[in-house]
């Protein structure tokens, strides 16, 4: 009982919102324009976010929902508007939620950009940032990639206490998992990661020609690199923390957006 009451004193907007963090509140706050409707709550990053919908959702509160970054999970955004499909975490469909704010009109626009540089400039940096994190795009997606070859369909704990040795064993050597896990261990050799790195190092060079390093590259690493270059802090009136300065930037592209018409779609729609 006091866990419920608990919930309820949280879950007081009509739409309950969790999110991974201050600034994606911050942001969604903002290109939403301070929807009263919506209550946000922050998980402390994406399985937080996934377990406390999941607790929500286990107590009966249907208000409640959660949006998390995709990082590299598959994103659900073609099932936003799809009646059939009952899922309360909104997986987005950037790596992360900084992608969308790699926009150079925005950043140029910022009071915070003291520099004077230009939207190409911004546009420039950030590209070139991008360039120099191809290998560890690759790095990233392969360690991704073996994740989930030896997590997935990991084995569940046994339905009941397994009364002897002989049960026990049949519990785990015939899970899915343990019938697959040679061959994903013959599938995972030293020359093998050499060509899945290879192959995803050319996905990673494709995306920077192509322009989709912008939805798929470490979107944090890229816009704090563009913060650097934009502001000299020692110039500002007050001091600021890392932390408060991506916010006070993260605020100032989403007023520009909201202004010019530029919220990305996908948060239009969602």
């Amino acid at each position: 009982m006091p866990r419920d009451v608990a919930r309820a004193g949280l879950y007081r907007g009509k739409i309950n919102l969790w999110v991974e963090d201050a600034l994606t509140r911050e942001y969604l706050s903002a290109v939403w324009k301070a929807d009263p409707d919506v209550h946000f709550l922050i998980g402390g990053g994406n399985e937080g976010v996934r377990a406390i919908i999941k607790d929500a959702e286990d107590a009966g509160f249907v208000n409640v929902f959660g949006v998390t970054d995709r990082d590299f999970r598959p994103t659900n955004r073609d099932d936003w508007k799809n009646p059939s499909k009952t899922f309360r975490t909104f997986v987005l469909p950037v790596h992360e939620l900084e992608n969308y704010l790699l926009d150079s009109d925005a950043i140029q626009s910022s009071r915070l950009n003291n520099q004077g540089l230009d939207a190409p400039q911004i546009e420039g940096a950030m590209k070139k940032r991008a360039g120099e994190l191809c290998w560890w795009a690759a790095c990233r997606d392969v360690v991704a990639e073996i994740k989930r070859r030896f997590r997935d369909r990991f084995i569940s704990d046994p339905p009941c206490s397994p009364a002897d040795l002989a049960t026990s064993k049949k519990h785990i050597c015939d899970s899915p998992w343990f019938q697959k896990l040679s061959s994903e261990v013959a599938r995972s050799s030293e020359s093998e990661i050499e060509k899945l790195l290879q192959e995803k190092h050319g996905v990673a060079q494709e995306s920077l020609a192509n322009g989709t390093w912008r939805q798929d590259f470490a979107g944090k690493e890229i816009f704090r690199d563009a913060c650097s270059r934009i502001c000299d802090r020692t110039q500002l009136k007050r001091g600021m923390s890392p932390t408060e300065f991506d916010i006070d930037l993260t605020k100032d592209v989403a007023a520009y957006q909201v202004k010019a018409s530029t919220v990305p779609s996908d948060l239009v729609e969602l």
